[in-house]
């Protein structure tokens, strides 16, 4: 989650990170979650979605669909 924390911190204030693990193994799905605190944020990071690179791969940005399951 660091990883991801810090390639997105640059443009507002995180409130959360997660990246959802696969049952059985535990390893990562290959994607994640983050959630700003004010959605111009958001925005931002998603206008400039083709400058964010995490570990240097370069990501894919979408807007959730819904709320996180718990």
């Amino acid at each position: 989650t660091s990883d991801l924390r810090s390639s997105f911190e640059k443009f507002g204030k995180i409130k959360d990170v997660y990246i959802p693990l696969d049952f059985y193994t535990k390893d990562s799905r290959g994607f994640g979650y983050v959630e700003f605190y004010d959605r111009e944020d958001a925005e931002d990071a998603y206008d400039r979605r083709r400058d964010i690179m995490v570990r240097g791969d370069p990501v894919t940005i979408e807007f959730a669909r819904g709320q996180r399951k718990s």
